[in-house]
């Protein structure tokens, strides 16, 4: 980072908050998380629009006057803003696509003048992308949703003009499932480029897959199929499109396009020039180099235009960094670059080239404003630490520790559970919180990507697919000696380790035997603890049952010998899904209550509302004796294309942390980059709180907040199973299908992003939410709702030993429980 500056905040005023700081100032909404920044203009002058999380838009000027506030979303997020003079009356209309399946029209003091839906009903996909096109000088909306079609509105009314369907032009093609699915993708960006003042053409970015694809580049004639140039494949490294703009930087009147990737790793930034009838298309791709941008997070890199005395660059907000690459030739090297300390939702830039940053994404509620005009604004951007949320965010958590230093618990307090954090951290502050009665961390150690070679796994596995599965992360070169030799030596100094044994890719990293000589090492050095972790162990198939058989329910019983755990950390619907598979059937059963761990992966989950009822459901039934959180990188993130998850203060895994400890999560499996020095290991203050034993986690026995209505699941059907899992693919939705039956639990694949629930799902009216997005700490107003297995004795599963449900709960319950019995769909 460059050498920090000297800044001075000046409070202008307290109703509305502007404070600036060198040439940033910044506007505290006082609550609204902002999370797309647009701007509009009325006459010369400009207008800042955002979007909040809850799908609020509001209006505020320069000087940080919230001029209003329109509740577009009622709780339903906004996937695309857009801004356009559509009557010519000098002041632009805002258009939103609402996640809701709906597009709003709105002018520029908030009224909403239309609405539009392409059809009626509860199951409409989310509106994803929405802008305006000229042809003869009459202005059309054109939006997309995940049906794979676009919609051509006529922009003062609202009213339908015409459909354009991805079918007959698409060029995307599908691998690994049915090829019917050919010749489809949705509108991921819809953006006008302008012809002359009356035409503009429209430039479609067209994606099937929002996880593994970058799609394609369409630029199309308005209201017709005619593509006039088209290209394939945009990104040259991992990732997809979750960025695209449209500038004419050299002002020749040929404009190009602008993109950037949504990505783990291989950041990108890419250009599209064209010829001047927008026939010929050239692509020119810039690789982002990690070591330019930080920490490695799940980031969307944002290209803009940066104009100087002498020309331009192209700059990237990529996290929370700033690069920049000169215009001269095409050099993929960087000239310049910028690292502050917090990541943001969005950006743009205005007509006088300033920077607008939509708030910070661990919660913040301010808009920044960045004026370019003078070389010093860098030095200010490196130094930006947010007001608002952040602030007082920040606030509390040292209060809270001033509080905890004086903390006694009191003396009618039980002794407390002992909570086990699966990932120590050699960082000072977790070395002081390692001797505790209520909180152990245990070391995790990584292979490093070397797993053992695969011969051992001959003649068990052979005709099984399991044979030659590998885990492409991973190198398969190491015997089973120097794995064991790698392994002993980190229960050095720890009281155990946690470490992958196996992969859903790939359960098979190590042969049996090696995985009992490690755990047996540590067990006979002072009965040191071992817990390993199989990720997305989500498969139903014979082949997979097999592998449960020989190599997994073996070592299951083996830890238990042991004192010591398997850990299965699975996606989706898993806990409340796969899990009352036959398969499963011993861990549902209580067999191995003392050995098995629940744990769910967020990764890309829109059902984690369920995942924890499913959770504590098998807890509190008697399968279980404990069940965990997980917090990673990765947690924010359900739309793969639009991932601003690079949050740097984590108060997401705080609180996630926190509230599952309350329900009773005895394992905290929370990955290490979740928190930094820089800011007081804010994530950290959960375990602070055990180690004192100030937050107090009850054991089932203990706990009222629970519904005495509960869902026990049975036999659950593969279509429950299926869309839950299909959450890659954006080209799966059937408006009849889904019309034709009403579900217990609906809108779970990838083609529901962010969308609206039915009255009758389960969410609704038992989880308390409104949409599918991560929805990591639900409200259960009702109390928690159960997920259980049943207990209907006739429908148990064989050898049953977990005992009832009642039995395992306050006495309070013990004749109140109500259950009904769902297999997913119906009751």
């Amino acid at each position: 980072m460059r050498k920090k500056s000297f800044i001075t905040a000046l409070l202008v005023s307290v109703m509305p908050a502007l404070v600036s700081a060198g040439n940033i100032s910044s506007i505290d909404t006082k609550g609204n998380i902002v999370m797309k920044v647009r701007i509009a203009k009325r006459g010369n002058d400009n207008i800042i629009i955002g979007s909040d999380y809850n799908g609020v838009v509001l209006a505020t000027d320069y000087k940080g006057n919230i001029m209003w506030r329109t509740d577009v979303g009622h709780g339903s997020m906004n996937h695309d803003l857009w801004c356009a003079d559509i009557d010519s009356d000098g002041k632009q209309e805002i258009f939103a696509a609402n996640a809701s399946g709906r597009v709003v029209c709105l002018d520029l003091k908030g009224n909403i003048k239309w609405t539009f839906t392409p059809y009626d009903g509860v199951h409409r996909t989310p509106m994803y992308s929405v802008c305006v096109v000229k042809k003869e000088n009459k202005p059309y909306v054109v939006c997309g949703d995940f049906s794979t079609d676009c919609y051509y509105l006529d922009a003062v009314t609202g009213k339908l003009v015409q459909k354009l369907s991805s079918r007959d032009y698409s060029k995307a093609k599908v691998f690994k499932i049915d090829k019917k699915f050919n010749s489809l993708h949705i509108a991921n960006f819809l953006r006008p480029i302008p012809l002359d003042g009356e035409n503009d053409l429209l430039l479609l970015h067209g994606s099937n897959n929002h996880m593994q694809s970058s799609g394609e580049f369409y630029v199309m004639e308005p209201l017709t199929d005619k593509v006039l140039s088209y290209v394939a494949k945009p990104l040259k490294q991992k990732g997809t499109v979750g960025d695209v703009r449209v500038a004419d930087p050299d002002g020749d009147g040929t404009y190009e396009v602008l993109f950037g990737s949504s990505v783990l790793n291989g950041n990108e930034f890419g250009r599209i020039e064209f010829s001047d009838t927008y026939t010929h298309a050239k692509l020119f791709s810039y690789p982002i180099q990690q070591k330019n941008i930080g920490k490695v997070s799940y980031r969307v890199n944002q290209p803009f235009i940066l104009y100087g005395k002498s020309g331009y660059d192209y700059g990237v907000l990529s996290s929370n960094a700033m690069v920049f690459f000169s215009s001269e030739g095409y050099s993929k090297q960087i000239k310049d670059k910028l690292l502050t300390t917090f990541a943001y939702n969005d950006m743009c830039q205005d007509d006088k080239g300033n920077i607008i940053l939509a708030s910070c994404q661990d919660g913040g509620s301010c808009i920044h404003i960045i004026d370019t005009g003078k070389s010093s604004w860098k030095y200010d951007y490196e130094d930006l630490m947010p007001e608002g949320n952040i602030q007082r965010i920040m606030d509390y958590t040292t209060e809270v520790r001033k509080q905890l230093k004086n903390f006694r618990k009191p003396e009618w307090q039980r002794e407390p559970v002992c909570v086990t954090g699966f990932e120590g951290s050699k960082e000072p502050i977790f070395q002081e919180l390692d001797d505790s009665k209520s909180l152990v961390l245990l070391g995790s150690p990584w292979n490093r990507g070397h797993n053992q070679e695969s011969s051992w796994r001959l003649p068990l596995y052979e005709g099984n697919i399991y044979l030659n599965s590998r885990d492409r992360r991973n190198k398969y070169d190491r015997s089973a000696k120097e794995i064991v030799d790698y392994f002993t030596p980190s229960y050095d100094g720890v009281k155990g380790i946690s470490t992958w044994a196996g992969h859903g890719n790939d359960p098979l990293y190590y042969s049996l035997d090696v995985l009992k000589e490690i755990a047996s090492y540590g067990y006979e050095h002072d009965g040191k603890k071992t817990i390993y972790i199989y990720p997305e162990m989500n498969h139903t198939d014979k082949d997979f049952g097999f592998v449960m058989k020989n190599q997994v329910y073996p070592l299951v019983e083996f830890m238990g010998t042991i004192k010591s755990n398997v850990a299965f950390r699975a996606k989706n619907v898993f806990w409340q899904g796969q899990v009352y598979t036959k398969d499963w059937e011993p861990v549902v059963s209580g067999k191995y209550a003392a050995e098995v761990i629940p744990i769910l992966e967020e990764t890309t989950d829109k059902t984690q509302d369920l995942s924890i009822a499913g959770r504590m459901g098998l807890w509190t039934a008697g399968s279980v004796d404990g069940w965990g959180v997980r917090c990673s990188r990765d947690d924010p993130s359900f739309d793969r294309s639009r991932q601003f998850s690079s949050q740097k203060l984590s108060n997401h895994v705080l609180r996630k942390t926190v509230y599952s400890l309350a329900c009773g999560a005895k394992y905290i499996h929370n990955t290490a980059e979740s928190d930094n020095e820089t800011l007081e290991y804010h994530a950290s203050l959960a375990y602070e709180l055990l180690a004192k034993e100030a937050l107090y986690v009850p054991k089932r026995n203990e706990i009222l907040s629970i519904s005495p209505v509960h869902l026990s699941m049975y036999n659950p059907q593969e279509s429950y199973l299926t869309e839950a899992e299909d959450h890659k693919w954006w080209i799966y939705f059937d408006k009849d299908r889904e019309e034709t039956q009403p579900k217990v639990f609906s809108h779970m694949n990838a083609s529901w992003l962010g969308a609206s629930l039915t009255p009758w799902d389960f969410s609704t009216y038992a989880s308390g939410v409104t949409d599918r997005r991560q929805n990591s700490i639900p409200t259960y107003p009702n109390g928690m709702v159960l997920i259980t297995p049943v207990q209907n004795k006739a429908l148990r599963e064989k050898n049953s030993v977990r005992g009832n449900l009642a039995d395992n709960l306050h006495p309070f319950y013990k004749s109140i429980m109500k259950e009904y019995i769902t297999d997913g769909v119906d009751y």
